[in-house]
């Protein structure tokens, strides 16, 4: 499941969170079922295939097993292929042209300051200093100001950049906030190194010069790792060592100004005299292939096996970890991803076993997704290069994270999606013992949501989220693989239902007239405005998906592909952008956007609501 802490956890709706536990799968015994589910996810779920990461051998190993059993079961290809290959960027490494250098007026008794010729001297990358992985390429070129932890807290009557101009200028930040490293104080919203990127070009800087506080890794970079809401920043953002960049501070004022900040939770800022800095950024995307798998059981009903249900399930998980884990331990650790979502995909292998023995009167596509938690990009891919017209396809049944039932209690996103979902529900777990807990909307952090957009019937079934979540401990001994049985036959008795079935599976919007309950990544809004990001690379502002039905975005006449530039006089370069603008607003306030519809610009005002 695509990640749902820090950032866009907006996107899911009404999704419980458990508490952690396991079963000792060596003890009970396992059910036929259960045996074969366990023997998938065993093998997916193990360290050979090193966290089934896009573009790495071990996805490969993944892609080539789930297709091989595929095969074995006589499961036809689609329009002669089953493999749908699509690229996306996994990162960024250094370019050819990177460079920090600095022209220093050093003082002189007796001698006039204009009178000095300056002494340029250099920092070597890896060595003093790294691009942050968000930064824009370029060169810029200007005095630094230091600027403290670079944050305007209105609320808290704290701001960095009173009374000292910025503009054209490169401020040195310092990471995390007066509260140190704490993810409940305060300052925490105000933390990340989006905010601090976003207030420093909303105040007129060019550059920025991040350093970490004070500890045991302020001279350790941030890697590499560009996570696709953090492109288009709209700024040049580089990180220095803390030994690197102290010495520019006169009298050596780095560590007493941070520790002066701290303690009197008042700004510190100043330029840095005598020194001009020169910043040339140049990195260069890493995009590597990997691929959707799908294969067709074709429908036995002369005329229903022209509409197709599409099941589905993604394959990917989080490799070595990167910005989308929940570890913070130093040691790289492989994150297997037993629950997510290894356990939705045996389960999709096990339904194609049941189905290829038992056709129904659909025809039944077998979807295998890739790329889901960079974005749900591979069934973003899959609806926008669909190998069938999308009308075609009547409804789609998506497992995520089915691994770790607990109490008998199955989670059911998208029941409203169409007006059959429900009363269907209903009457299947009416003769099970399952608990089901059912939310209406499609709109959650996984690959339903794709066709869900795209005005398709999108249902998720879900066990829930786990003190494991994204993390190297979510490992394929935790599984309740009798439960997961258990799960995966309620699934088959739903797709059975939604298969056989005469009448036709509507669609049905559903309305939200007032915001979803959410976390929001700590971005300190209190008002929904009610857009679903795109996760496509778009330089020219947020992209989005679609609106919230009943939204004050949709009543404004927002629509899917707008690319949102401008809230009223504030620049909007990412998702991140947007969001910290809505801080400055509450219910009630109407708000100008400016947007790009077709390559032309267009505004609207739209009228904020309150957030649940």
């Amino acid at each position: 499941m695509k990640k749902i802490n820090r950032y866009l956890l907006f996107l899911l709706i009404l999704i419980f969170a458990h508490t952690s536990y396991s079963f000792s799968t060596a003890k009970e015994e396992l059910n036929e079922q259960a045996l074969r589910i366990q023997e998938h996810l065993k093998y997916l779920a193990s360290d050979e295939l090193e966290g089934r990461f896009p573009g790495t051998p071990g996805i490969v190993k993944a892609k080539d097993y789930i297709l091989s059993y595929y095969k074995s079961l006589g499961l036809k290809p689609i329009n002669g292929n089953y493999l749908q290959p699509f690229s996306m960027p996994l990162g960024c490494e250094l370019g050819k042209s990177n460079n920090v250098y600095f022209n220093l007026i050093i003082p002189k008794p007796g001698v006039p300051i204009e009178q000095i010729k300056p002494v340029q001297r250099s920092w070597k990358p890896n060595v003093d200093w790294m691009p942050m992985a968000f930064s824009e390429n370029g060169t810029i070129e200007g005095p630094l100001v230091f600027v403290g932890y670079g944050i305007t807290a209105k609320d808290l009557k704290y701001d960095d950049y009173e009374n000292i101009n910025v503009k054209d200028k490169i401020v040195v930040i310092l990471s995390n906030s007066p509260d140190g490293a704490k993810e409940n104080g305060e300052f925490a919203m105000f933390s990340s190194f989006s905010y601090k990127s976003t207030n420093a070009r909303n105040h007129g800087a060019k550059g920025i010069v991040f350093v970490k506080i004070q500890g045991d890794s302020a001279n350790v970079f941030e890697p590499l790792e560009r996570s696709r809401e953090n492109r288009n920043t709209g700024i040049i953002a580089i990180q220095a060592k803390r030994t690197s960049i102290a010495s520019y501070f006169p009298n050596n004022s780095l560590y007493p100004s941070e520790v002066e900040i701290n303690k009197t939770r008042k700004p510190k800022s100043f330029e840095l005299p005598n020194a001009q800095i020169h910043i040339q950024v140049d990195l260069v995307d890493i995009k590597k292939e990997t691929s959707n798998i799908f294969c067709l059981i074709e429908g036995t009903d002369p005329i229903l096996k022209d509409e197709y249900i599409v099941i589905g399930a993604h394959y990917d998980h989080l490799g070595w970890g990167g910005p989308n884990s929940m570890y913070h331990g130093k040691t790289p650790m492989i994150h297997n991803g037993a629950d997510d979502n290894a356990s939705g995909t045996a389960g999709l292998m096990e339904l194609a076993r049941l189905f290829s023995a038992n056709p129904q009167r659909r025809s039944l596509i077998f979807a295998s997704f890739s790329g889901e938690e960079e974005g749900v990009l591979g069934s973003s891919y899959f609806v926008n290069n669909s190998p069938l017209a999308l009308n075609k396809i009547v409804a789609m049944v998506n497992m995520d994270m089915i691994g770790r039932l607990y109490n008998h209690h199955l989670q059911v996103i998208g029941v409203g999606s169409s007006s059959r979902f429900e009363s269907i529900i209903d009457s299947l777990y009416e003769i099970d013992s399952l608990s089901i807990g059912k939310t209406e909307s499609s709109i959650a952090s996984s690959d339903q949501t794709s066709f869900y957009l795209k005005n398709i019937p999108s249902i998720m079934f879900f066990t829930g989220v786990h003190t494991d979540y994204h993390k190297p401990t979510d490992d394929w001994d935790k599984i309740n693989y009798n439960g997961e049985s258990q799960v995966v036959g309620f699934i088959q008795k739903f797709i059975e239902t939604i298969s056989n079935q005469t009448q036709p599976i509507d669609f049905k919007k559903v309305i939200e007239s007032s915001g979803e309950k959410s976390n929001n990544h700590n971005y300190g809004s209190n008002v929904w405005f009610g857009v679903i990001p795109n996760f496509e690379d778009e330089p020219l502002g947020f992209k989005i998906a679609g609106t919230s039905p009943g939204s004050p975005a949709e009543k404004a006449g927002l629509k899917e592909n707008d690319i949102i530039t401008k809230i009223e006089d504030v620049q909007i370069k990412n998702i991140h952008d947007f969001m910290y603008s809505l801080r400055d607003y509450k219910a009630g306030d109407t708000v100008k956007v400016i947007f790009l519809r077709n390559g032309k610009p267009t505004e609207t005002k739209v009228k904020l609501v309150p957030k649940q």
